[in-house]
């Protein structure tokens, strides 16, 4: 079950609206998390499930990180941590293998 947010301590499902007017939160029931919906989509308004507990200023920032108009800087974040991790799980490769070397060395 979705439960549509009318009110919320910080204002929340208010304050969203300012980035889009046809924002709003619901609580899903099944997933036990927060969505933002869109009622201007077509077929189906979900957008996003939030990955907070709680609605705050986090909401806000993640829904504006998350806009269309930021798809570029999306795109460029993720391919920079993809990047990233690919760096990182080379050079523990590299570094396990360098240890696998060094054990086989010291047997002889």
């Amino acid at each position: 079950m979705k439960i549509k947010i009318k009110q919320d301590v910080y204002n929340i499902s208010n304050r969203i609206k300012v980035i889009d007017k046809k924002y709003f939160i619901v609580f899903n029931t099944s997933t036990i998390r927060y969505e933002v919906h869109h009622s201007g989509q077509l077929d189906c308004s979900y957008c996003l499930t939030l990955p907070y507990s709680t609605l705050d200023a986090r909401t806000l920032d993640f829904v504006n990180k998350t806009k269309i108009n930021n798809l570029n800087n999306l795109i460029l974040e993720m391919e920079n941590s993809n990047n990233l991790l690919e760096k990182e799980e080379q050079a523990n490769i590299l570094n396990r293998f360098n240890v696998s070397i060094e054990n086989l060395l010291k047997r002889r």
